[in-house]
């Protein structure tokens, strides 16, 4: 089976960073969709979809130096779903894209076009710390 997406949007917020208990660097956050179509009736109709990504090791520093909110970035990775019990014993459930490739198209922090600056390669490596 193949399990891959696709996605190129805009960073909702800054991304969250933090680290695992050995030390590896997490990125969380979210990215903006654009859906434009026309209905059956002509008129254009415009939907936003939003999507939560994951990064690890160098994805997530490169995330967190490079992209703010509003930033353009491109999204390669696997859908992942996930399961938990809350504080309050509900379930809970996400599915979110475990990023395994980044293009970043805002350039540094979203001020200038990425062909004006050096950014360095974003790709991670099967191994995911946990």
């Amino acid at each position: 089976m193949i399990n891959t997406v696709t996605i190129v949007g805009n960073m909702g917020q800054d991304p969250e960073i933090r680290y695992t208990a050995g030390g590896v660097p997490v990125a969380n956050f979210t990215v903006a969709v654009n859906e434009v179509y026309t209905a059956k009736d002509g008129q254009k109709i415009k939907k936003v979809h939003w999507f939560r990504v994951t990064a690890f090791q160098r994805l997530a520093e490169i995330v967190a130096e490079y992209c703010t909110k509003g930033s353009k970035i491109g999204v390669r990775g696997q859908l992942q779903y996930r399961q938990w019990q809350d504080g309050e014993g509900f379930n809970r459930s996400l599915v979110e894209i475990r990023a395994r490739e980044l293009e970043l198209l805002s350039g540094k922090n979203g001020n200038q076009s990425a062909a004006e600056e050096e950014i360095p390669a974003a790709e991670v490596e099967d191994d995911v710390p946990f």
